[in-house]
C-alpha cells in the first residue's frame, strides 16, 4: 500500500480537502455568475471561503454540504464568521 502523504513523481498528494476548494474565477466560470459579483459575496460573507495567504478560495465543500442540509437561501453575512 502506498502512503497518501508521499511524494508521488513531481506531485505531493494533499488529499480530499483540497478538492472542496474552488479559486473564485474557477467557481464563477463555472456557475455562469460574473467574477465581480462572487468577488462581492465572498467579501461580504453570502458564500463560504478560504484564506489561504495571499489567496482566497471559495469553499465548494462548505457551500455543497449546507446545500444537501437544505439551504435554500444565501444572504449577506450568512459565512461572516467561517
Amino acid at each position: 500500500m502506498t502512503n497518501p502523504n508521499s511524494k508521488q513523481g513531481n506531485v505531493v498528494v494533499l488529499g480530499a480537502a483540497i478538492e472542496d476548494l474552488s479559486s473564485i474565477v474557477t467557481f464563477a466560470s463555472s456557475s455562469g455568475i460574473p467574477v465581480e459579483e462572487v468577488v462581492e459575496w465572498v467579501e461580504n460573507g453570502t458564500i463560504p471561503s478560504a484564506r489561504f495567504a495571499d489567496f482566497i478560495m471559495v469553499d465548494v465543500g462548505k457551500l455543497r454540504a449546507d446545500l444537501l442540509n437544505g439551504k435554500k437561501e444565501f444572504k449577506e453575512g450568512d459565512y461572516d464568521h467561517d
